[in-house]
């Protein structure tokens, strides 16, 4: 079965609804560590953050999924 461009931006479209982007002190609170702990997780290359304008933001579901394991 052939896969057609709209099948694909029909997926690309809830792939991107996936995402719940936070602040690192959102993200230290949402997984209940300190700021320090999410800071570390970045140095070491464990996470990654993306700017948007001038703030630093992760996406909490790829940490879950990467970081911790856990499928949803």
């Amino acid at each position: 079965m052939a896969v057609t461009n709209d099948d694909i931006m029909n997926e690309l479209r809830v792939v991107k609804q996936h995402h719940v982007w936070k602040r690192a002190e959102n993200v230290a609170k949402h997984f209940d560590v300190s700021l320090g702990t999410v800071k570390s997780w970045k140095r070491r290359g464990l996470i990654t953050g993306y700017k948007h304008n001038k703030i630093v933001i992760y996406d909490v579901l790829v940490i879950e999924r990467d970081l911790f394991q856990i499928e949803n």
